[in-house]
This record gives C-alpha cells, sequence and structure tokens, in this order.
C-alpha cells in the first residue's frame, strides 16, 4: 500500500501576522490566498504583499545571522 505523502507549506508565522494585522482577514484565508485556493483582486494583493514581505524577512535574516558571525569571529 503505497500512500502520496505530501507535505503541508509551512507559511512565515511573522509575515501573516503583519498580513493579517494590516488587512483583518483569518490566517486560513491568508493562507488560502497565498496557496492559490481563492480567486480575486484581495488574494492577489495578499499573494504578492506575503512574497514581497516573505523576501524581504529572509534578506533581513541572512543579514542578521552574517553580523553575529563577524562578531562572533572578531571575538576570537
Amino acid at each position: 500500500m503505497n500512500k502520496n505523502i505530501k507535505s503541508k507549506p509551512s507559511y512565515n508565522q511573522d509575515v501573516l501576522k503583519i498580513i493579517k494585522e494590516k488587512h483583518g482577514y483569518s490566517y486560513d484565508y491568508i493562507r488560502k490566498s497565498i496557496r492559490g485556493d481563492r480567486a480575486g483582486i484581495i488574494c492577489d494583493l495578499i499573494k504578492e504583499e506575503y512574497k514581497k514581505l516573505d523576501n524581504e524577512y529572509k534578506i533581513v535574516r541572512e543579514n542578521q545571522a552574517a553580523r553575529l558571525k563577524k562578531e562572533k569571529d572578531q571575538n576570537k
């Protein structure tokens, strides 16, 4: 009995929280909009905003990690 196992996509919870506070939609609606289960102008805006904020979040996280690594190397 082979079962196809699909993993659920994980979304950046910080970005979801920002979008929820800004627009007032539920987390479920936001996730469905990002996944493409919902159609419409608002859903497209939410999807674009999520991608933009998630990319910015990744850049900040990478910069912070590089800065901490640099500080650690200087302390040695």
